[in-house]
């Protein structure tokens, strides 16, 4: 044992890990002559264990740190209550365990704490070991605080620090630790309960503890660097620049005694750096920062790859170089913040308890890229991170308010930006969740004051609820109180305060709220000088509430100074800071207030720049799509106000906007409800721009790029593209990229349960972001390619009008300006005629229509008011296109009708005078319905027939819940077979109630390019893409139907009720199972407006179908004038009663 004590003393002396190796060897030899019960194996079992413990030490093995704690143990427990030496080997256990917990081991550390209280029972006041043990268990204590939160443990910290500082009393030689460590204590305790005693006593104690370290003393610098921190943490609650600068001196002088080499030194510069930093926040000396990163690139060179604090360098220095970016604004700043703070991520392992930190600091960053970039990526990235942060941190963790307060701001930041109520409400729930975990008083209380009232500010916007603006009010009054003059977030507080005032006067119109907003936003103002980041907003947020007082009072100095203080903010932001939009905005709407008491040639100038700051403001691209599409459509509702030259380059851009916008959203139910955010007649509204400026043409192209956006993103992604094979290999590679990344988008999205995590579903949409823009970059490489330079872009005139190679097509426009038809011929340009109705007359005369449809007929057979109806449809709309159609299109000759907005919704081609010897469109032509010109062009394409016609007949009589049976379904199969050709012309399939299932369906669909279906349908308005088929276990939705790959399907009869009727509330989406279908690549698609009857269904299926069946081989193109044909003759035929709105229940769409 002897060698072995003297070869760990040379160790000591030299480091020399040879002679450490050769005395735990001779330790354990010695241990292997001394058997259990040997008087000599505790001494030797505790030999051992220092050595080994040393070894883990000197090694960094800390993996193997249990090793030598069971040694300690095992010495232990040979030592009985009443041994000697068991005192001194529980103080070498409880001393080892100690440092072992010191490595973030939590198992160990409830043990530890339990060894310290047991070891202390040998150790009375006077022993000169308990002062020591005291500020280890405290230590102990103080940690298991950090990690788990117990008040408990903080408090019997705090008094186990004063005994152990009360037993090194004025010229103990361990009183100077002693008092920082008692000093860190309190500071622990003013962090959690905001006593500011505690703070003061635990500076007071500093001070003490470095006057016993005078210039000299090896634990001068530690005792300044205490001492720097606690003035800093005092800065944070009570602003004096006295501290800072006295904070700033002692880190200096910190850093002086720690020269190159020192193990200390890349602390004291990373203390010093922070101080720095926090002197620039007040005070903007650019000095100060740049010096800052400097110090912390320097202590960045001393943590290499490897370092155990190099993750915490790099984000030090990531936190710099992002509050220069603040401050300056150049990206190369951020973009390096951002990557460092990759790298120091990357360093954590994942799970580890840390993990959160370094994730909240990139997904800081990313949000803050966001904000002055506008990349959508960087958002969503930054939400999933912190999700992912909050997931790994335990309800009991101190910082757990803290990132629901994180997670919740970046999530109304994504509300504001692409509108989804559901991050409003998430951020609302988070911010009470924060609240309630800060008790009154607690450093963090004001941040989740203010946060929780912006919040209901968003909300009371988005929902109209009082007292939602009331408690916002009342939350900021709170916060602004516990900002005093000097705080860092006084600015921030006084705007908060004053966008709520202002919301409040703009509600109820008190001038004191008012006049109140102004006075906060000037005093926010002078705290931001010029060169401060958010001098720009300040500026913005006075113009506005100026503006709101000019509009009020009138006083034109308002309006003046409104107006200056935008441009001044203008010109203090880069060309890509996405708050140029709401800049731009703000300067369009002082404009267009001032014009009232001008001269009309002032008024044009001002409406001028009005819309040039509008344009502007749509073409922000770094605002966000959602940004800057509400914007084009402020330009829209602006220039269309003020009749300004620019409204149809407002629509065409407004419309080019929209349609990206829903590009991005992932499934088409989702899309339908986004539509409904936004302008519902857009379409036909710029149409109806481009009609007054006589651009029929343009009016006709506006038509179809604008309406029809679902139908418009699927049938993009099943676009062929065999031309592009001949044209080289880069091309194949093109269309081969082409078409996987379209199967990818066209696949359905998941249907998530409610309890599924956000950070699944919002990895999918970012997942279906990227996808798109990466179509984009393919489609935009095929229009490089010659022949295909309008790939996907919307349609030229002069393709459209291939739509009418077969008859006419008359398209209708019912916009709030005017009512118009479009006759488009196929080879004469198109024919503009102004209807004699509006908008308000088109609605009331839909809803009368609606009623008499539903009304029984008279004894006689009646439905006078489903005549009246029908006459005023002749007059108002059908006869004045009639009149012009009678000049050059042939009696009995097809025609085809092309609807938009409330039109869609009218049985047009039922239209007549209904009078002996009356006319009616019926009578001069055949009417089918197209949704869109390029559905009736894709329609036409040519298919490959096949010598025998697949048809199947599917049929349900009594659907999944029904209580009731169709009786006509079976006896309808039965029909439809015998009436159609036999075998080779048809090769019939029939599929009855028994086997009609859902997935059987589906695939007889997929298998037969012809087909009948004879069940119960129903229209689902609120989510029209549920509108289904009912089969014997589920519905077969028109979703259903659109995954599908129907382009070689040429015939559909849709025997059920509402099958070509759509969404009321949006006329311009046709969305409806027959419009469905032939989207989906079915070309003829026979549909019902409304309930239909057996007796009707039997009658006109058998005429139907007599008239399709023809002499030769079946055609699809036959099926508009069977189904015209049918109608008439039910219609003369005494013997068969059948009332008006049955006889015109049916309808045609496609070729």
């Amino acid at each position: 044992m002897d060698a072995g004590h003297r070869l760990l003393a040379r160790y000591c002396r030299t480091q020399n890990s040879v002679d450490l190796d050769q005395c735990i060897n001779h330790f354990e030899r010695a241990l292997s002559l001394c058997p259990i019960d040997h008087p000599y194996r505790p001494a030797g079992l505790s030999n051992l264990a220092t050595a080994k413990f040393i070894h883990c030490q000197a090694n960094k093995t800390y993996c193997d740190i249990d090793i030598p704690l069971s040694l300690f143990q095992d010495a232990l427990d040979l030592r009985p209550t009443d041994h000697p030496d068991r005192p001194i080997t529980q103080l070498h256990l409880t001393h080892q365990a100690w440092r072992c917990s010191q490595r973030d081991e939590p198992r160990d550390l409830d043990e530890v704490i339990s060894l310290h209280y047991h070891a202390l029972g040998y150790y009375n006041t006077g022993h000169t070991s308990r002062g020591r043990l005291l500020g280890n268990l405290a230590a102990m204590l103080q940690t298991r605080f950090e990690r788990r939160g117990n008040d408990k443990d903080l408090d019997e910290a705090i008094a186990l620090g004063g005994e152990a500082l009360a037993l090194c009393p004025v010229g103990h030689p361990d009183r100077s630790i002693s008092l920082n460590d008692f000093a860190v204590q309190l500071a622990i305790h003013f962090n959690h309960r905001c006593n500011n005693e505690d703070l003061d006593e635990a500076i007071a104690l500093d001070r003490e503890a470095l006057a016993l370290c005078p210039v000299g003393h090896t634990d001068r610098s530690m005792s300044l660097s205490n001492l720097a921190a606690h003035l800093a943490t005092r800065l944070d609650y009570r602003f004096n620049d006295e501290d800072l600068d006295e904070a700033i001196a002692l880190d200096r002088e910190a850093l002086a005694l720690r020269p190159v080499g020192h193990p200390r030194r890349s602390m004291s510069l990373n203390n010093l750096a922070a101080q720095l930093a926090t002197r620039f926040d007040h005070r903007c000396n650019d000095e100060d920062l740049d010096e800052a990163i400097a110090l912390d690139r320097e202590a960045l060179a001393l943590h290499p790859v490897g370092h155990i604090y190099r993750s915490t360098s790099l984000n030090n220095l990531a936190n710099r170089l992002g509050t220069r970016f603040d401050h300056r604004g150049h990206n190369e700043d951020l973009d390096q913040a951002i990557a460092l703070h990759r790298d120091a991520l990357a360093l954590w392992p994942v799970c580890h308890t840390g993990w959160p930190v370094p994730l909240n600091d990139l997904a800081v960053r990313l949000s803050i890229r966001f904000d002055h970039q506008g990349d959508d990526e960087d958002l969503d990235q930054a939400i999933a991170l912190l999700r992912e942060a909050l997931a790994l941190l335990p309800l009991s963790y101190i910082e757990w308010p803290t990132q629901l307060n994180n997670l919740a701001t970046q999530l109304s930041i994504r509300f504001r930006h692409r509108g989804k109520v559901g991050d409003l409400d998430e951020a609302i729930a988070l911010y009470r969740e924060a609240l309630a975990l800060h008790p009154v008083g607690h450093t963090c209380w004001s941040m989740s004051l203010h946060n929780l009232a912006n919040q209901l500010s968003s909300h009371f916007k988005h929902r109209g609820n009082d007292e939602d603006l009331d408690q916002a009010i009342a939350l900021q009054m709170e916060v602004l109180a516990l900002c005093p003059v000097g705080r860092i977030d006084r600015p921030s507080s006084l705007n908060n305060l004053a966008a709520q005032l202002s919301s409040r006067f703009d509600h109820r119109g008190n001038d004191q709220d008012l006049s109140q907003a102004i006075a906060l936003h000037r005093e926010a103002l002078a705290l931001r000088p010029v060169g401060h980041t958010d001098r720009t907003m300040s500026l913005n947020n006075l113009a506005a509430q100026l503006l709101s007082r000019f509009k009020h009072r009138g006083n034109r100095e308002d309006l003046d100074e409104s107006r200056e203080n935008l441009r001044c903010a203008l010109a203090l932001l880069s060309q890509h800071d996405p708050r140029q939009l709401a800049v731009h905005q703000s300067l369009a709407y002082v404009y267009l207030s001032g014009l009232d008491g001008i001269s009309a040639d002032e008024g044009a100038d001002s409406v001028s720049a009005a819309m040039h700051h509008l344009k502007v403001a749509a073409n922000v691209v770094s605002g966000g799509l959602l940004s800057h599409l509400r914007a084009s459509l402020l330009w829209v509702q602006h220039a269309d106000q003020h009749k300004h030259d620019t409204q149809l380059e407002a629509y065409t851009t407004s419309m080019q906007l929209l349609d990206a916008y829903m590009s991005v959203t992932a499934s088409v139910s989702s899309r339908h409800r986004a539509m409904k955010d936004f302008p519902r007649a857009l379409a036909v509204d710029a149409a109806s721009c481009a009609l007054r400026s006589g651009d029929v043409c343009r009016a006709v192209e506006l038509l179809e790029q604008g309406r029809n956006i679902n139908w418009t993103q699927m049938t993009r992604l099943r676009t062929p593209l065999d031309g592009l094979q001949t044209h080289g290999v880069h091309a194949v590679a093109l269309k081969k990229k082409f078409t996987n990344l379209s199967s990818l988008l066209d696949k359905p999205p998941a249907n998530y349960l409610e309890a599924t995590p956000r950070v699944g579903v919002e990895a999918e949409e970012t997942q279906h972001r990227r996808l798109v823009e990466e179509w984009n970059r393919t489609v935009e490489e095929i229009r490089k390619i010659n022949g295909f330079s309008r790939f996907l872009l919307p349609p030229l005139f002069s393709d459209l009008q291939d739509a009418a190679r077969d008859g006419p097509i008359i398209m209708l426009i019912a916009s709030k300006s005017s009512c118009h038809a479009i006759i488009i011929p196929h080879r004469q340009p198109p024919t503009s005629i102004q209807l004699p109705t509006d908008l308000w007359k088109l609605a009331t005369l839909l809803v009368t229509l609606r009623e008499a449809a539903r009304k029984e007929a008279s004894p006689k057979g009646n439905q006078t008011a489903l005549t009246k109806a029908l006459r005023e449809l002749w007059d108002v709309v059908v006869s004045p296109v009639v009149k012009i159609l009678d000049g050059f299109v042939r009696r009995g000759s097809r025609i085809w009708w092309c609807p938009t907005s409330l039109f869609n919704s009218l049985p047009l081609h039922a239209a007549g005078e209904y009078r002996p010897k009356g006319k009616s469109v019926s009578q001069q032509y055949i009417s089918s319905y197209t949704p869109s010109l390029t559905a009736l062009i894709k329609a036409r394409r040519s298919h490959d027939r096949s010598s025998s016609v697949p048809f199947v007949a599917i049929g349900q009589n009594r659907p999944a819940g029904a209580s009731f049976t169709l009786d006509a379904v079976e006896p309808e199969l039965e029909l439809v077979q015998r009436l159609l050709p036999p075998p080779p012309t048809v090769s019939f399939s029939r599929i009855t109630s028994v086997d009609a299932t859902k997935s059987r369906a589906l695939r007889a669909l997929r298998d037969n390019t012809w087909f009948h279906l004879a069940c119960h349908g129903t229209q689902d308005l609120d989510e029209p893409f549920k509108s289904a088929f009912l089969m014997r276990d589920q519905p077969l939705s028109l979703l259903d139907i659109t995954q599908m790959d129907l382009s070689q399907h040429e015939f559909a009869f849709l025997s059920a009720c509402q099958t070509a009727v759509g969404d009321f509330s949006m006329p311009d989406e046709m969305i409806h199972l027959a419009a469905g279908l032939q989207f989906a690549g079915v070309n003829s698609v026979v549909g019902t407006l409304w309930r239909v009857t057996d007796s009707t269904v039997q009658h006109l299926v058998e005429a139907f179908y007599k008239n399709l069946r023809g002499d030769g081989p079946m055609n699809s193109k036959r099926a508009a004038w069977a189904l015209h044909q049918a109608v008439h003759s039910l219609a003369c035929d005494k013997d068969i009663p059948m009332t008006l709105d049955q006889r015109i229940v049916f309808v045609h769409i496609g070729i």
